[in-house]
């Protein structure tokens, strides 16, 4: 089962490296095509039954050439084949024994080994198991390390950083992590043998003893406690690993187990060059944090870290800001200093963004995606509305970038479908710090915390998304039929992250499904002798 999605209002912007000139100096419009075109597809679960249930991962298996696609207590297999004739879709549950409903499901596939991972939060733990086999076989393994206990828990891996530990697996190559926060503090644990095992945690980013309420909290390196709350940790082809944390920097708050335990602060990364075993917190300036969505980070084939987030402020502990913006970064020395960050949003018309999610492909190439509404307003109350004084409209967005971030290109991929109408639920059920009857009611806790994004080894861009509005609620604009149907956006035609597979992907077609409107713009952002600048004067 498939849906397709017209784009004949596909918004593109361009984004051009700069001075620092004023925005509306170099503000426009005019019509241009889309460089890539995206097409959306239903996931089916068990009996050929539509899949559900919110924050859904994704990976690829580049031996299978499959998609993973993992969701609340299912897992998918779904397989594309590219024909003159068009695409078709295979798609098979393959549920792992640990694939049951607990309170978060990550699915995780190694791209340099093909492993896929089914971790279920339980609290102390995770049940977890790994395929090498796209799914049809699955192994059971221990799930956690010591102290890596209660919440969010991420797993990711790649390769180990030199030298390579000692009691290493002579037969499967990489390094396997488990990381989960505690309200306060965020730990992973690492494998030396696949998966099987995992060692004792090591804390991230403050120490144990930091509670937010001691006046005098630990520091992460540039000043400031951080956030227990994490995104997905990604290893790069040296074997760094990164692991990017919502917020430093903030002031700490009474509110353990919350979104809030530190107000304000940037979205940060906690990045280890020795395989878990030691960690060091960078943020990134002039970015921040507004306690809602975590941030996401990836690296490309040339060694550049990338920083997508959800950019905004809130008024003080108990309010939320009415404005938030997509925002991107990179780094050229792991992290340690930032280019300037780019708004990738606001010049589209949309001015509230939540579920930043980021991959990278060849050096340069980039995609970033978020849900985005147009709507100016709390988006975490009840009655959040857009300009048509009716219920806020949020559409998922795709940011492309082919050379190094000097320029973007947006695009509204469900121009006639939205994902969500109203409110989108970031507080969480049990943990609501904010003292207000209209807060965004539990029926719109639909969507979770995530979507995620992957590509498969033709560059091809897959977001996994939860479709938040489905049947009446697509047409009637004043319905309120909050869903999680699990899809998947995938760049169907025109140009993705690998370079040698350029002009073979199909091409994006013309006419009212082609043509996109667009807002051509220019914005300061720091290159990459900028950033070497500030290296050699640190």
């Amino acid at each position: 089962m498939q849906r397709s999605v017209a784009r004949r209002a596909a918004l593109v912007m361009s984004l051009g490296l700069a001075a620092a000139v004023p925005v509306s100096a170099f503000a426009g419009s005019h019509k241009t095509a889309a460089p890539a075109s995206f097409k959306a597809y239903t996931v089916l679960a068990g009996n050929n039954k539509v899949a559900t249930g919110g924050e859904p991962s994704i990976g690829f298996d580049a031996k299978r050439h499959a998609i993973m696609y993992g969701a609340s207590g299912h897992e998918t297999r779904m397989t594309f084949k590219d024909t003159t004739h068009g695409t078709s879709l295979t798609q098979k549950d393959v549920s792992a024994p640990t694939a049951q409903t607990t309170l978060d499901a990550i699915t995780f596939t190694d791209k340099y080994t093909g492993r896929t991972f089914d971790s279920q939060l339980l609290g102390a733990c995770s049940a977890m198991s790994y395929s090498d086999d796209a799914g049809t076989n699955w192994t059971p393994t221990s799930g956690c390390g010591q102290n890596t206990l209660l919440d969010h828990q991420s797993v990711g891996g790649g390769p180990f950083h030199a030298p390579i530990p000692a009691g290493a697996s002579p037969v499967y190559p990489d390094a396997v992590y488990y990381c989960a926060q505690n309200g306060f503090n965020a730990s992973c644990a690492v494998s030396l043998d696949g998966g099987l095992t995992f060692g004792p945690g090591q804390y991230i980013s403050d120490t144990p003893a930091n509670d937010p309420t001691d006046p005098n909290p630990t520091f992460a390196a540039e000043g400031g406690a951080c956030s227990g709350l994490h995104g997905h940790i990604r290893v790069g082809p040296d074997g760094t690993a990164y692991v990017p944390l919502k917020g430093c920097g903030g002031t700490p708050t009474a509110n353990n187990l919350t979104n809030s335990e530190f107000f304000g602060g940037s979205p940060a990364v906690s990045v280890s060059k020795d395989n878990g075993t030691t960690w060091t917190v960078h943020m990134v300036p002039g970015a921040h944090n507004q306690d809602e969505s975590d941030n996401a980070i990836d690296v490309d084939k040339g060694g550049r870290l990338w920083m997508t987030w959800q950019d905004g402020t809130n008024p003080d502990i108990n309010s939320y800001g009415t404005m938030s913006s997509e925002r991107v970064a990179y780094s050229d020395d792991q992290g340690t200093h930032w280019s300037k960050p780019v708004d990738l949003s606001t010049m589209v018309g949309v001015h509230n963004v939540q579920f930043p999610e980021i991959i990278a492909g060849d050096k340069g190439r980039v995609a970033v995606a978020f849900i985005g509404t147009n709507a100016i307003g709390n988006d975490q109350h009840n009655g959040f509305m857009g300009p048509d004084k009716l219920p806020a409209v949020w559409h998922l967005y795709v940011s492309l970038t082919y050379d190094n971030g000097k320029h973007w290109t947006t695009i509204d991929t469900t121009p006639t479908d939205p994902v969500q109408r109203g409110c989108v639920h970031m507080v969480g059920l049990s943990n609501k710090t904010v003292q207000d009857a209209d807060l965004c009611s539990d029926a719109q806790r639909n969507m979770l915390d995530f979507n995620d994004i992957t590509m498969d080894d033709q560059g091809r861009v897959y977001v996994a998304y939860t479709d938040g509005c489905t049947g009446s609620c697509v047409s009637d604009k004043t319905r309120l039929n909050p869903s999680d149907v699990d899809m998947v956006m995938r760049l169907q035609a025109g140009k993705g992250l690998i370079a040698k597979y350029d002009g073979k992907l199909g091409k994006v077609p013309h006419g009212a499904n082609g043509t996109t409107t667009s807002v051509v713009f220019m914005l300061p952002l720091a290159s990459t002798a900028l950033v070497a600048r500030r290296r050699r004067n640190s």
